[in-house]
């Protein structure tokens, strides 16, 4: 997708529909993931994938002037998804959700250039922009402290799982913190979230996984 001189786009996409952007957003996660930030994730070549890009899952990338700088993933909580899957134990005090109202965000990331944190936070925006269209109750994720404490800077409420583990990489033995979380969408205040949707101001969104069809929408 090309963009105009120093313009953000975005687009939510099925991998099944588009696959030559999802190869692009995998390429990007395997230069991002494994090769900038050193996680020990399974690559085939140049593309980072799991047993989670399936048919089912969604797609978010954010574009500047045509290049791809920021994507996550997101998979309905009623089929098999990360988290569940490899961190149960993540999971103590209450359980993971199975619902179709609830999705898990995956393999959010940014490109840590000098408008990172411009890009981060259209990140955000569509996180934001992908529940609300959909009406969902929730979204799921295991992250770092730092993207826990950053919803928190934004007035996010979010609520724990279970407390924070520490967990290490298998290849070079590294030890992170890690816990798991959803953000209720009926417990967040209206003004907050439409400052964090303020984010997506000029950026062209297209979404083609919406029940009617492909939409552009100008945030």
């Amino acid at each position: 997708m090309k963009t105009t001189a120093n313009q953000y786009s975005a687009r939510l996409f099925l991998p099944e529909s588009s696959p030559e952007q999802a190869k692009e957003v995998q390429t990007f996660r395997k230069a991002l993931f494994v090769d900038k930030l050193k996680w020990s994730l399974k690559t085939e070549g140049q593309l980072e994938r799991d047993a989670f890009d399936d048919s089912d899952c969604v797609y978010a990338a954010v574009y500047k002037n045509g290049n791809i700088v920021a994507s996550f993933r997101a998979i309905r909580t009623d089929k098999t998804y990360l988290a569940e899957a490899v961190f149960p134990s993540l999971a103590v005090t209450r359980n993971y959700p199975k619902t179709a109202s609830s999705f898990e965000i995956s393999r959010f990331g940014v490109w840590p250039d000098a408008t990172a944190a411009q890009t981060a936070n259209i990140l955000y925006g569509l996180m934001f922009h992908f529940a609300l269209w959909r009406r969902l109750k929730s979204l799921v994720a295991v992250t770092d402290l730092f993207h826990e404490r950053y919803l928190a800077r934004l007035k996010i409420r979010t609520r724990r799982f279970g407390l924070p583990q520490i967990f290490e990489q298998e290849a070079d033995g590294k030890s992170f913190k890690l816990v798991a979380g959803e953000i209720p969408i009926a417990l967040q205040s209206d003004v907050h979230l439409q400052a964090i949707l303020a984010y997506l101001n000029g950026v062209t969104i297209n979404d083609d996984t919406l029940v009617f069809g492909r939409q552009s929408v100008s945030a």
